[in-house]
């Protein structure tokens, strides 16, 4: 042991130790007394096993009538259990029988049916095959009848074929005879009307021009001549409008329109003869003229533009902007426009003109 330590050395051996004694020191009372309790508990049992077989033992001798009363009646027990169980075998054993007999009627009909069946199916199967031998046939006999009937049927409309070819070349030649002949007659007609249309015409030519004439001469034997010519405000692009009165008109004269629509008036050193007039009695006859020449001050036009709309410059005052918007020609992008499609005014009056074209760039 080493010296300073506190632990306990072992126990000091004696010659009356065993292998049972424990290492950490000498045997304590209460290890006896467990011993002593278990040798008394092991005694108790075999005395208690002792008596309760020798009662059992008693109780089974076959020399006592109490142990065979008890046997006698075990066995009626058991006699009454294996008689249940020999009627219940039997009633299994009648049912099952009944069950085989059953089954083999069932059996004995399933082949009776399975005998008819296949009988029928082969009655059937022969009364389909000489259905079938007879549809065959008559298949047969229509198939013939049918190529015989087209055959006569091919026939009859090869000839009647033949016969509407002939009817139809008759026809024919009488369409284009009656064609020729409705043509020449056409002809002969359209030629007796030019003739007439140009008689006519030329009758007509003619009464219109002595009609000139004759009023020319009336009107210079009453020299009709206008006076008061006015300019008034442009009416399009490049175009004003003129009025004058027509004077020394006969309040008897009754074609005072067509004096008026043939008497010439000079504007600009040009004469120009009324667009329409205005008869209002024999002193009041008023002609009207557009005069669309050497009217620079009626020529608005477009100045800067942006994408596709245009400014409308130099538009005469109270005149019709759309009007001029509609008649001011255009060009741009290699394309001439007599005016613009769409013609507008913004908030502060200005007039542009707006266009519409098609364009690859915008495909």
């Amino acid at each position: 042991m080493r010296m300073g330590s506190s632990s306990p050395g072992p126990p000091p051996y004696h010659s009356r130790s065993s292998e049972a004694d424990p290492l950490i020191g000498p045997r304590k009372p209460y290890r006896r007394y467990q011993s002593f309790c278990v040798y008394v508990a092991i005694a108790l049992f075999v005395i208690t096993f002792t008596i309760v077989n020798f009662s059992i033992s008693y109780s089974k001798d076959s020399l006592d009538p109490a142990v065979r009363d008890r046997i006698r009646k075990d066995w009626d027990v058991e006699l009454r259990q294996h008689q249940k169980e020999v009627l219940e075998r039997n009633y299994t054993k009648a049912r099952w029988l009944l069950q085989d007999e059953s089954r083999i009627r069932l059996r004995k009909k399933w082949q009776t049916e399975v005998e008819e069946h296949r009988h029928d199916v082969e009655e059937r199967r022969r009364r389909e095959e000489q259905d079938n031998i007879l549809l065959r046939e008559k298949w047969s006999r229509e198939v013939e009848e049918h190529k015989h009937d087209v055959e006569e049927r091919r026939k009859r409309e090869e000839q009647d074929h033949i016969l509407l070819r002939e009817k139809w070349g008759k026809e024919v030649e009488e369409h284009k005879h009656d064609m020729e002949e409705r043509r020449r007659r056409e002809e002969q007609d359209r030629i007796l009307l030019r003739e007439k249309w140009s008689r006519e015409v030329e009758e007509h030519e003619r009464q219109v021009e002595e009609r000139r004439k004759h009023e020319e001469e009336e009107r210079l034997r009453l020299n009709m001549f206008w006076t008061d010519l006015a300019s008034h405000t442009c009416t399009s692009y490049a175009t004003r409008e003129y009025t004058a009165r027509l004077v020394n008109v006969p309040s008897y004269y009754d074609r005072r329109v067509e004096a008026c629509m043939a008497t010439p008036v000079e504007i600009h050193g040009a004469e120009y003869t009324p667009k329409w007039c205005e008869d209002n009695g024999p002193n009041d006859v008023v002609g009207h003229w557009e005069v669309n020449q050497h009217e620079p001050d009626c020529a608005s036009y477009w100045s800067w533009y942006k994408d596709i709309e245009h400014y409308l410059e130099n538009i005469p005052s109270g005149a019709d902007w759309k009007e001029f918007c509609a008649t001011t020609p255009a060009s741009f992008l290699g394309m001439h426009f007599m005016g613009a499609e769409i013609c507008f005014q913004n908030n502060c009056g200005g007039t542009y003109g707006h266009w519409v074209f098609d364009d690859e760039n915008c495909k």
